[in-house]
């Protein structure tokens, strides 16, 4: 599974400096924004998991596999909710500094979808 901070890095090293540096009250949220992608990229990647098993062998999923598929969305879920908390917190806190975080994963998301271009 493909780490988020790979983009970060990616971010950072397309960005100026000046541009690109979140303050260090943008933390909370960014951190939200991580967890809650990695928790869609968990989920995601297990429904692949599932749709493969099905095409490939004509599996349906088990019981366990439903059980561990809603506890994946019930995850993704709850930090979705803290990400949306962070972030509202941060626009009523420190308008500039929201505005330079989505302006950063904006960035993010873009570096992330040149790295996945398929030829």
């Amino acid at each position: 599974m493909k780490d988020k901070s790979d983009d970060i890095e990616a971010v950072d090293a397309s960005a100026t400096s000046s541009s690109w540096v979140l303050d260090k009250i943008s933390e909370p949220a960014w951190n939200a924004y991580k967890a809650m992608s990695e928790t869609k990229q968990e989920h995601f990647a297990f429904i692949e998991v599932l749709e493969n098993k099905k095409k490939k062998f004509n599996l349906s999923p088990s019981q366990d596999d439903t059980e561990k598929l809603k506890r994946l969305l019930a995850e993704h879920d709850k930090q979705v909710r803290v990400f949306t908390d962070s972030t509202m917190a941060l626009k009523a806190s420190h308008p500039e500094a929201h505005k330079t975080l989505f302006e950063y994963i904006a960035q993010a998301v873009h570096a992330e979808s040149e790295n996945n271009v398929q030829h």
